[in-house]
């Protein structure tokens, strides 16, 4: 992909998030836990919510609709892929590696655009998706290494019962 060429950014940004949505939506299907499930689908809604307002800017300012290509191998984000079933925090890993390529993707593509439009559009976009990858990778810390300190003196009802 030419990165000069804002026509094939813009398209492949539409697939991506796309892709992305995909991805989250695949993610809350899965989860037993409702709490779980629900940041999964709000991920998925916005995602969608980039791909729209993608589409509706490519549009506009082409007068054509993109040639979007909605699945095989992705252009920019070449996570390493989880076992097909994986835990939570691998499928975290994941995510935080896709949120930070897109992140990556747009603020090139900011830096490289002359457009104030353009730039304005890739300039919001990268602040969302390195959003994301920080509340992932909070996430991810408390899930792997998160340490809470107490004496076990401090816990309720573990007096011995006479």
């Amino acid at each position: 992909m030419a990165m000069n060429d804002i026509k094939s950014i813009l398209e492949t940004a539409i697939s991506e998030e796309v892709k992305a949505s995909r991805l989250y939506s695949n993610f809350a299907l899965q989860m037993g836990d409702r709490g779980a499930r629900l940041k999964f689908e709000v991920m998925a809604a916005i995602e969608l919510r980039h791909y729209e307002y993608l589409l509706s800017y490519y549009q506009e300012k082409f007068q054509q609709t993109p040639t979007v290509q909605e699945s095989g191998e992705s252009k920019i984000v070449r996570p390493e892929t989880p076992p097909r079933t994986s835990s939570f925090g691998e499928s975290i890993k994941v995510i935080m590696d896709t949120e930070w390529r897109a992140y990556e993707f747009y603020k090139k593509a900011f830096e490289i655009s002359t457009d104030e439009n353009d730039r304005k559009i890739f300039k919001t976009l990268a602040d969302m998706e390195l959003s994301h990858y920080e509340q992932f990778r909070t996430e991810y810390n408390y899930l792997t290494e998160g340490t809470i300190r107490f004496a076990s003196e401090d816990i309720p009802w573990m007096m011995e019962v006479y």
